[in-house]
């Protein structure tokens, strides 16, 4: 900051404010460390405040540590595997869903991406294949070889929707691979 009418203290109005970069302590599931805290100082009055810049600064480094916490992949590993696949953040969010503007928010820390869509940005940079499959379903280029699947039919499952486990989610197993398409494909167990 400069010292003109804009960095004026504004509780004091005589000071000029002063920025400052320190470490605060953060705990987010039982794991510490320290993260870089952007302020400024008024060199009058001694009062600390922070700017717009300031807080999204504090707010991204917070989001940078928890997704670290969680295991999930940071800001710049996002935007590598996204340019790893060649392509731009909104063909990125047309391919995987988010919206819009999520991979901007990904990449920046602005925002942590849920578990579901780093395990789905994972597979399609660990599997070609998964990759243009999804590619292929959002009218985006694929970038990566065709590859055959196997189409995967005439599967039975049982699910479990007895009384005794009507308070958890219902079970499901499979119970024959069947390759008959005039089968039903799910069976309840309780009929």
């Amino acid at each position: 900051m400069t010292n003109d009418s804009s960095s004026l203290c504004p509780i004091c109005g005589e000071g000029h404010l002063q920025p400052r970069i320190g470490r605060n302590p953060v705990e987010y599931k039982r794991q510490t460390s320290e993260v870089e805290f952007h302020s400024s100082v008024c060199d009058a009055c001694g009062s600390e405040q922070l700017d717009a810049a300031q807080l999204r600064a504090n707010k991204r480094a917070m989001v940078a540590f928890k997704k670290q916490v969680d295991g999930l992949l940071s800001g710049a590993e996002v935007r590598a595997l996204r340019e790893k696949l060649g392509l731009s953040q909104a063909d990125a969010a047309k391919v995987f869903g988010g919206g819009p503007v999520a991979f901007s928010k990904y990449e920046n820390d602005d925002v942590a991406q849920s578990e579901a869509m780093d395990k789905l940005l994972r597979l399609a940079a660990e599997i070609p294949a998964a990759f243009e499959v999804l590619a292929q379903r959002m009218d985006a280029a694929p970038v990566v070889p065709s590859v055959d699947w196997e189409d995967v039919r005439g599967w039975s499952v049982e699910v479990d929707i007895s009384a005794e486990s009507s308070t958890k989610r219902p079970q499901l197993r499979v119970v024959s691979s069947s390759t008959s398409m005039d089968e039903p494909r799910w069976r309840n167990i309780a009929a």
